[in-house]
């Protein structure tokens, strides 16, 4: 059981680390310029989940004494399973759209400027990306009420950054200055 958590445990921290790759990509990046609401939108899903990728390993230990942890990851790698297909389907878009501008004839690249306003597709994810930041943001908020804390193992702009905990010394050896009496 602790095997497979662990194993979990590290299957969503490497999903989340694709996530935030797909979120800083050219194809994703230009696809949502221009569109404000929902540039927005998507940099606010990028601060929810940095905030999440903190408390990461602190839920994945205190899952095994807590089903309310437990029930929390299991609801957040349904969401970054989500945001991953949809940040698919959004690259996948930007790509067919680049590719489309390339081949049309001038006079029609004025057309297809003009269709961008009304594209079905950018409507849809603009509503996808609206519910996914709801969920997101609702588990977020979840954090304070399991009372989650930063890991010693905390994500940063670059990547993951290692911190040495403060323990005690694992030693069989008397530390003599503490000791009173006899």
């Amino acid at each position: 059981l602790m095997a497979e958590a662990m194993v979990a445990g590290a299957f969503l921290s490497a999903s989340l680390q694709v996530t935030f790759d797909r979120l800083a990509s050219s194809d994703i990046k230009d696809y949502f310029h221009g569109r404000k609401l929902k540039d927005e939108m998507l940099k606010k899903l990028d601060i929810v989940l940095n905030s999440i990728n903190q408390v990461l390993e602190d839920a994945e230990e205190r899952q095994y004494r807590s089903p309310n942890v437990m029930k929390w990851l299991d609801e957040l790698k349904e969401a970054i399973y989500e945001a991953e297909l949809l940040l698919d389907e959004v690259a996948t878009e930007a790509s067919r759209q680049k590719l489309e501008a390339e081949f049309q004839p001038a006079t029609s690249k004025v057309r297809g400027f003009f269709m961008a306003f009304i594209n079905p597709f950018d409507k849809q994810i603009e509503s996808r990306v609206k519910e996914l930041l709801e969920n997101i943001e609702f588990l977020a908020k979840q954090m304070d009420f399991l009372g989650l804390r930063k890991g010693i193992c905390a994500g940063n702009e670059v990547g993951i950054s290692w911190k040495l905990p403060n323990r005690l010394p694992t030693t069989s050896l008397v530390d003599e200055s503490s000791i009173c009496g006899r």
